[in-house]
């Protein structure tokens, strides 16, 4: 009740004061000369005649407006008693020219939501909705309207405006004309005009042109970090918190023209927000590797949905203040989340949590204390504080937050490139440690097999990095006969590099001629040694073609294309103690064996179909270059080792 009271003492005032100034502006004040001292341009701002309602009577010459209050053309009608009104509305007033033959035009500042204008009877022009529209489109920047031409000599133009208002846009900024600024007059000094009030207004925005110029840059600088090791995710996600930062700040700078409906600009634009504070998330909890919990899925969640928030804006439930106030809700977690976080990182030590603390602190700060002080103004509280502190006026307005998003750029900019340049000299080191296990490796593994009397060998192997994890020997004995072992360690890289390491230097020191007996070996020396497993074939061929093969998991030799049936014992590595049988078989004279790494079954084409056992089977009779080329070229994915061995007995001719 004393609300409403208040309301009334303010309203009889306002009156008051406005039936005071009318007695100063007889009925004739909302005409405008441009006879008086044959000025070129005048200034239309005074009063107007004014009333609320449609009517298309109103926009002809002839009409009588006389009973029609006076309101001032500089100020919305929401500040002049028209408290909470939206719709259609009409402004009248009469220009006086001197010479209706020359151009003359029409100024008008920015008048939400949109309205058309006549002179003397006739549209002369319009910008945004004038039909009502639960999305409609705004009249955003100031416009020019060339007046209808009449005949040499003075006259008088009768001007009127027919205004509608959306309703969420009255309790936000007010309805009808909001600014002065209206003028007549000569149309080549009025479209100066018109271009300096525009570039006035794009100079308000130089300094978040700056900031989108320089997340710009700094963003795909960022992304082309990413593309060149794509396992960085952090600098995806700093990309995308960027970029999106930087298309928010273009939208802003453009602005959006009268045909594109204002729900569409403030949905894109809050979208834009909604995935920068989405990749912040994504990068600090990356950056920290901390748990992505259940809170903080629920935080992602609710900066997600706060775009939802424009829902108010069409459905027109309350006023836009609580509409962006819903939005900043959703978003606060997100900012608190990332403070918190970095905070309890910091107590932790954690190196990167004290480079990015401060500038986080500062711009996530900056926002939570900002969205709390538009919340309580809108909730009709009384203004807190914000953080856009003005710093700086000319040659271009700069605050507090601008600043605070440069720091907070530039600090993430430096962590970023820091933390590349140290990964760099990290993958330096890995790759000579590499090389000089691959040098290692190829005296473990040599491509050229020893001396075998009786029997044509040939080898090749095909890592799939720069190390491998296959292996085989070729082991001659005194009396004539041949021990081979092949295998290959589960993973690749160094660690596997190192496991075959061990296991050819245990092969060397290794006296055992059974296959069996060496297989049990094996397992004894990698007991608790890998992390992972060894599958290993060994192959014992006397002098006169008997032949015994004990298995561990590996694939079966190739008899003249045909794969032996061998009992496939446990890999070596898994389970201490584990004995293998072996099978015997009998090569006779010209008789080709075959051994292969599952480098060449598993063999993958751009289709994704495996190269397969029929096909190596198929191509077991052939060379050991032949069959490892034609995996490769099928889509090598994994180590790849083939040896061949011919049974060829002194005094028996080879083919």
């Amino acid at each position: 009740m004393r609300l409403s009271n208040a309301r009334l003492r303010l309203s009889g005032i306002f009156w008051l004061v406005f039936l005071s100034s009318a007695m100063h502006f007889p009925a004739h004040a909302q005409t405008f000369s441009l006879q008086t001292d044959r000025e070129p341009v005048t200034s239309l701002d005074g009063l107007w005649r004014f009333h609320t309602g449609d009517s298309p009577q109103w926009a002809t010459p002839g009409f009588d407006d006389s009973q029609w209050p006076l309101i001032r053309s500089g100020t919305s009608w929401t500040e002049q008693g028209y408290f909470t009104y939206s719709g259609y509305a009409w402004y009248r007033f009469t220009i006086q020219v001197a010479d209706g033959s020359k151009p003359l035009s029409l100024l008008l500042p920015r008048i939400y939501t949109g309205y058309q204008v006549y002179g003397n009877g006739k549209l002369i022009g319009g910008s945004g909705s004038i039909i009502p529209t639960f999305a409609p489109a705004f009249a955003a920047d100031p416009k020019l309207f060339r007046l209808p031409p009449g005949n040499t000599g003075p006259q008088t133009i009768q001007i009127a405006i027919r205004v509608w208002e959306y309703r969420p846009i009255v309790s936000w900024v007010g309805g009808g004309t909001l600014r002065p600024g209206s003028a007549a007059g000569d149309s080549a000094l009025l479209a100066q005009r018109l271009e300096w009030l525009m570039t006035s207004q794009a100079q308000q925005f130089v300094n978040v042109y700056a900031y989108g110029l320089l997340a710009a840059v700094v963003g795909l600088t960022i992304l082309a970090l990413f593309l060149l090791h794509r396992e960085d995710r952090e600098y995806l996600w700093f990309s995308i918190l960027l970029l999106a930062g930087a298309a928010d700040a273009v939208l802003n700078v453009e602005g959006f023209p009268d045909t594109v409906p204002f729900l569409l600009f403030r949905l894109t634009d809050e979208e834009l927000v909604a995935i920068s504070v989405l990749a912040a998330l994504a990068f600090f909890s990356s950056v920290l590797k901390t748990h992505r919990s259940f809170w903080w899925w629920i935080v992602c969640i609710a900066s997600a949905i706060s775009p939802l928030s424009v829902a108010i804006y069409y459905l027109q439930w309350t006023l836009v203040g609580i509409s962006y106030s819903l939005q900043l809700c959703c978003l606060l977690p997100a900012y608190v989340w990332i403070i918190a976080a970095l905070s309890i990182a910091f107590i932790r030590k954690d190196a990167s949590a004290r480079l990015l603390l401060v500038p986080a602190a500062l711009l996530y700060g900056a926002y939570i204390i900002d969205s709390i002080a538009y919340i309580s103004v809108s909730l009709g509280r009384r203004k807190l504080p914000s953080a856009n502190i003005p710093l700086l006026q000319h040659p271009f307005p700069v605050d507090l937050l601008d600043v605070v998003r440069y720091i907070f750029v530039f600090a993430l900019l430096i962590f970023l490139v820091r933390r590349f340049s140290l990964a760099r000299q990290e993958e330096t080191r890995l790759s000579t440690e590499m090389g000089a296990a691959r040098n290692a490796q190829s005296l473990l593994v040599p491509v050229t097999p020893p001396a075998t009397p009786g029997f044509a060998v040939e080898s090749v192997y095909i890592p799939a990095s720069e190390v491998g994890g296959d292996f085989f020997r070729v082991l001659p004995g005194d009396d004539g006969s041949l021990l081979i072992v092949v295998g290959d360690v589960s993973g690749k890289g160094l660690k596997s590099a190192m496991t075959v390491s061990a296991i050819v230097g245990a092969l060397r020191g290794c006296t055992l001629r059974s296959p069996a007996e060496v297989l049990v070996y094996l397992n004894r020396v990698l007991q608790g040694q890998i992390g992972g497993f060894v599958t290993c074939c060994g192959t014992l061929i006397a002098a006169d073609g008997t032949m015994a093969i004990a298995n561990a998991g590996h694939l079966s030799p190739y008899l003249n294309g045909r794969e032996l049936a061998v009992g496939a014992g446990l890999p070596l590595g898994v389970v201490a103690e584990s004995s293998y049988d072996e099978t015997h078989f009998r090569l006779s004279p010209r008789d080709r064996l075959t051994f292969i790494s599952d480098g060449v079954v598993e063999a993958r084409g751009k289709t994704g179909e495996l190269f397969g056992f029929e096909r190596t089977a198929a191509l077991s009779t052939q060379t050991a270059d032949e069959i490892a080329a034609a995996a490769q070229s099928f889509g090598q994915e994994d180590d790849i080792t083939v040896l061949t061995l011919r049974f060829a007995p002194t005094g028996v001719l080879e083919a």
